[in-house]
């Protein structure tokens, strides 16, 4: 491994524990401010005397100063050890763990089906740019993007669970219960959240494609009888793909967001539903692990994006080694 690529890793791996301590402080803090008591939320209306509030906050350790409590968290974090749940008890990293793999699956299922859809459409869009053709599919694009997902969420609930019925309108089945049930769960919520990256990805590529288009070497491959549908495959695409990768990496970071939301709409027990849960229970501690979880992903998934681009484009590989390789003329 290369100097210049170890020190681009290392200043990557810098600005993710940056990232990570300014999100952790501000989330910290920022829960504290919230109004409301978790001791009173656990002990509910009947068991909050205050005595016994005082005794669920000692035990608690809500008794501390905010800073005191931030650090003792924090300290525990870098072991691993994320704190335990204050409602159930439980290991906040053993929830989150139980949790994480049907989020996965549910982004992953709809940045598929968002990838499926947009490059066929912007390929067409590009090849037949200034049609009819591409007038109407750039509307049905603004249409779907101008939608909000928990509004697709019902529409889609709507057509395909109360009329059609052939989905269910909420719940999870696990892949125990088979894969077609197991997938018929999920694609209600996978198309909701499909929707804005679709619509996002057709227009970036769409945009590259019809710039790639004006480069020289298309004309010569016009020039040559290679067809349109041909060369946007074989000779645009590649260079085309910078940007499309680009909002890849932060529309999964923000598919985490609006994934909060289409869990809870579908009955999902994923990370985001969780999330919500313990909001709503006051449950500071496991808020804190989450958000942490959901910002340590975004960070590092951009940063791969950012790795991956010399292997998209040699281009830029070239020009960062001879980038390098001044380096040493330059400090002689």
């Amino acid at each position: 491994m290369n100097g210049p690529l170890l020190r681009r890793l290392g200043l990557r791996l810098l600005r993710l524990v940056a990232v990570l301590l300014v999100v952790s402080l501000l989330c910290f803090f920022s829960l504290n401010l919230l109004p409301g008591d978790p001791a009173r939320s656990i002990l509910g209306i009947a068991g909050s005397s205050p005595e016994a509030v005082a005794h669920m906050r000692h035990q608690l350790g809500l008794d501390q100063p905010v800073l005191t409590r931030y650090l003792h968290w924090l300290g525990n974090a870098l072991t691993g050890d994320l704190g335990r749940s204050y409602v159930n008890n439980q290991p906040v990293s053993s929830v989150i763990v139980d949790r994480v793999p049907v989020t996965i699956e549910l982004i992953i299922l709809s940045q598929l089906i968002a990838l499926v859809a947009a490059i066929p459409a912007a390929m067409i869009a590009a090849v037949r740019r200034g049609s009819a053709v591409d007038r109407g599919i750039s509307l049905g694009v603004f249409g779907v993007l101008s939608t909000p997902n928990f509004v697709a969420g019902f529409i889609l609930i709507y057509l395909f669970a109360v009329k059609i019925n052939i989905f269910p309108a909420n719940g999870y089945s696990p892949l125990s219960a088979g894969l077609d049930v197991h997938l018929g769960s999920l694609i209600l919520p996978a198309l909701a959240l499909a929707g804005g990256p679709f619509a996002l990805y057709q227009r970036v590529l769409r945009a590259d494609l019809v710039e790639t288009y004006s480069q020289e070497f298309m004309a010569v491959a016009r020039a040559k009888g290679v067809t349109p549908v041909r060369a946007a495959v074989r000779h645009a695409m590649r260079p085309s793909l910078l940007g499309l990768t680009t909002s890849v990496g932060v529309t999964v970071g923000t598919l985490i967001g609006a994934d909060v939301i289409i869990e809870s709409l579908f009955s999902i027990p994923g990370l985001g539903s969780e999330l919500v849960h313990a909001v709503g229970s006051r449950d500071y501690v496991e808020v804190q692990g989450i958000v942490l979880v959901i910002t340590a992903a975004f960070v590092l998934i951009n940063a791969l994006v950012d790795l991956v681009y010399p292997l998209i484009d040699p281009r830029l590989r070239s020009a960062r080694q001879a980038r390098a390789a001044r380096v040493p003329d330059v400090v002689a």
